[in-house]
C-alpha cells in the first residue's frame, strides 16, 4: 500500500499501520478509514487488541482499493486459542 502505483509496501506492526494510514493513505475520509484510525490508535494505547486493529486496517485498505495479500478472516472473537485440545498433562 503506497501512493506510488505499482509498488507494494509490507506493513508488519501496529505502529507501521498507523503511520501508513495517517500519512500516506490514497483516499478521502470514509467510515472504514475512521474506524481503522480509531482502532490503531486505541491499540497503541493498549485499549484494543492488535487483532481488532489489524482487521480494521485490512478492511480500510480493501475499501481504498489496495491489494491485500491476506486470507479472508472474520473479525476477532476475543476467545483465546488452545493449541492442545487434549487434557493437560499431570506432572
Amino acid at each position: 500500500m503506497t501512493s506510488h502505483p505499482g509498488r507494494m509496501r509490507v506493513v508488519t506492526s501496529t505502529l507501521e499501520a498507523a503511520e501508513q494510514i495517517l500519512t500516506d493513505w490514497p483516499v478521502e475520509e470514509v467510515e472504514s478509514l475512521s474506524a481503522a484510525k480509531y482502532a490503531l490508535l486505541a491499540c497503541l494505547e493498549g485499549n484494543r487488541s492488535p487483532g481488532a486493529a489489524r482487521f480494521a486496517f485490512i478492511q480500510a485498505a480493501r475499501e481504498a482499493g489496495n491489494y491485500v495479500d491476506e486470507p479472508v478472516r472474520g473479525p476477532p472473537t476475543g476467545k483465546s486459542f488452545r493449541w492442545h485440545k487434549g487434557k493437560p498433562r499431570r506432572v
